[in-house]
């Protein structure tokens, strides 16, 4: 009887070893990925993004955001409600434009994703989620921003830029429903360049416009020359100032979606970069000047480069965590063959149609760019049903694959002085060329 006790206790001994080593364990709430776990990784990020954790170049702790204790990343209740309205009303022409099937036009204004429910076998699936992106962003209505752009090498920072950026919405907002629209925007950007000084007072101005037909306008002031230029819309794939941050990566992905062919490739599970102040409720959040919201951000390391001691690559999101989602997954290949990429990979979260990763690769297909975003939670701060994103650190990051360095954007640390703002009233005269001159320096 013990013989055949001990039998069964080392036969099941070694049931569990083959076990242990057969099977990943799962990452749970509070662990922490890095070089002793990145195998329980495989998959669930993007090559080039695990890779840094093997080496111990990213090193970010698990949060398991389903458990009691976190903020919701639900979208805000009049975006769901009007979500759900959305259901059938919208369809697509031959050009990927939204259109009220029973009229053939374009709606003047629309609220909510326009495609709620994505059906893996339609073949519009992939362009329908890329809409779904635009309305969450739009959703914020107008902003007002300071952001620091990072030019970082492995030894560290090379140059950094100041922007001050004034967004207008013309579409997607709750606030812009109703209002004159005669030009058919979507939206209004006018950014300016406060620092360094070889760069001071270089502002831009772009109107994206609904019309599929009609590419972006833009306009450059440069101090050098004291004149306005109208520039060309095609190089929105190039980097911005020297960096390796382009114009169509915005808040995610901002290019314009006619001028794509897009294809989806499936949904799968992700670790997405998440903000844990945010999610635990440890933002800031107080009323802007004039109306609208301002975000309060943490003075906390943002960067690896912010952190004393740390020994991996200076972008490193180290204030950020990471979340398991599902993730639709959409290859984005530009109509435009002059464009700086051949196709571009970029995944979105299935619930909310917030961007996660992206990876860019050239004519021969191999990867030369990494976009990584974090977010957040909303909230409601006056207690009604809108909402606005907030957060305490957001990193994004552009990282070049080939010469090893990267470009972030941060919002500088705790200052209820600077302007993060959403949904604020911007006036129209704001986002006119003759706004470019008296913007410059």
């Amino acid at each position: 009887m013990a013989k055949t006790t001990l039998t069964f206790l080392r036969l099941c001994a070694v049931a569990l070893l083959l076990g242990a080593g057969g099977a990943r364990a799962e990452l749970g709430d509070g662990d922490v990925l890095g070089p002793d776990t990145w195998q329980q990784a495989e998959g669930l990020l993007p090559a080039e993004i695990l890779e840094h954790y093997r080496r111990g170049e990213y090193v970010n702790t698990v949060l398991d955001i389903d458990r009691p204790g976190y903020l919701s990343t639900a979208l805000p209740a009049d975006f769901q409600a009007a979500s759900k309205e959305n259901r059938g009303r919208y369809a697509l022409d031959e050009a990927g434009t939204i259109i009220d099937p029973a009229t053939g036009r374009q709606p003047a204004f629309i609220l909510g994703s326009p495609f709620p429910d994505i059906d893996p076998a339609d073949p519009q699936a992939a362009i329908k989620i890329i809409w779904n992106h635009f309305y969450v962003n739009w959703y914020n209505g107008g902003a007002h921003l300071i952001t620091d752009v990072v030019m970082l090498n492995r030894h560290g920072v090379e140059r950094s830029l100041r922007t001050e950026v004034w967004m207008r919405a013309y579409d997607g907002a709750p606030e812009a429903r109703g209002q004159p629209n005669p030009q058919n925007l979507a939206l209004q950007t006018l950014a300016r360049v406060t620092r360094p000084a070889d760069l001071e007072g270089i502002v831009s101005l772009t109107w994206r416009y609904r019309d599929a037909r009609k590419p972006d306008s833009l306009w450059t002031y440069v101090p050098g020359v004291r004149r306005v230029r109208q520039v060309s819309p095609l190089n929105r794939s190039d980097g911005f100032m020297g960096s390796d941050l382009s114009l169509d990566d915005g808040p995610f992905f901002d290019g314009k979606p006619e001028d794509f062919t897009f294809r989806l490739l499936g949904a799968r599970e992700q670790l997405v970069l998440v903000d844990p102040y945010s999610l635990r409720g440890e933002s800031e959040v107080v009323a802007a000047p004039g109306g609208g919201w301002r975000i309060v951000w943490k003075d906390v390391p943002r960067i690896g480069a912010d952190l004393p001691g740390w020994t991996g690559v200076p972008w490193a999101p180290v204030s950020a965590a990471l979340a398991r989602r599902k993730v639709w997954m959409v290859e984005a290949v530009p109509k435009d063959p002059n464009y700086l990429f051949g196709r571009m990979v970029l995944s979105f979260d299935a619930a909310t149609f917030h961007g996660g990763y992206a990876t860019k690769y050239d004519r021969a297909d191999s990867p030369m760019l990494s976009y990584q975003v974090s977010r957040g939670a909303y909230a409601s701060p006056e207690g009604g049903q809108s909402g606005v994103p907030v957060s305490g650190v957001v990193v994004r990051t552009a990282e070049n694959l080939l010469y090893g360095r990267a470009t972030v954007v941060l919002f500088p640390p705790r200052n209820p002085h600077n302007p993060s703002d959403f949904r604020v009233d911007l006036p129209r005269s704001l986002f006119s060329v003759d706004a470019l001159m008296r913007a410059g320096k």
